[in-house]
């Protein structure tokens, strides 16, 4: 009998990684439209979806809706070996609750609205003067009482965690008139690992330091360093 050659074979070992993103108040998975197209290529899964009581997504805005939607999203990437999170402004605090109950790589929180919020000044018109909008000048009737539930929000969803642990980056726009310094300085005090960095941006405010070029190069640089 002749004897069968022997192959040799590499064997690839395929290194899974996705990333979780929370938008914001009054708003949809559309606000990582931007980020989505520029971090697609070195991701095997980006998720963006819309919370409860935002966008398509009819279930109630209450805390225990958030908490409970933010980890089942969470847990259906549970076959990647590497789950990097970015939440933005209402969806900062929301990340940093998942990270408390989940394991997270890497996160990225933008104007992330912890505390100090000033709702008076609720912008939307870059023609404005100062940039600054009363919220009743732009905001429908209906959407009060998601106003309103987003303070109590706010309260409860602060008071699940003490301390951040993943390498984190903090964003904030100088411009921002709606989410404070301060609450990103809080929540930066409270990340314990050494890799953290609070950077604070010039000419940035609450609305497009989401769409933001240099926002996305400083997110790539980190997530994927």
């Amino acid at each position: 009998m002749t004897d069968l050659p022997i192959y040799a074979y590499d064997i690839m070992v395929v290194f899974l990684k996705a990333l979780l993103c929370f938008h914001g108040l009054l708003s949809n998975h559309n606000d990582f439209a931007y980020i989505y197209n520029q971090l697609k290529p070195y991701y095997d899964k980006i998720l963006c979806t819309d919370l409860p009581g935002h966008g398509t997504n009819q279930e109630k805005f209450t805390t225990e809706n958030i908490k409970k939607y933010s980890l089942d999203l969470y847990d259906s990437l549970s076959q990647f070996e590497e789950i990097d999170v970015i939440g933005y402004s209402l969806g900062g605090l929301i990340a940093c609750y998942v990270q408390k109950e989940r394991k997270v790589h890497r996160l990225v929180l933008l104007a992330p609205a912890y505390r100090y919020l000033n709702l008076k000044n609720y912008h939307r018109d870059p023609s404005s003067k100062q940039g600054q909008l009363r919220m009743k000048q732009i905001l429908p009737k209906k959407n009060y009482f998601h106003v309103f539930r987003f303070v109590g929000i706010v309260s409860k969803l602060n008071q699940e965690f003490e301390s951040i642990e993943p390498e984190t980056m903090i964003l904030w726009g100088k411009d921002d008139y709606l989410v404070k310094e301060k609450s990103g300085f809080l929540l930066f005090q409270m990340t314990k690992n050494k890799g953290k960095s609070y950077i604070q941006l010039d000419n940035h405010n609450h609305f497009n330091i989401v769409h933001s070029k240099v926002v996305c190069s400083l997110i790539k640089d980190f997530l994927l360093a």
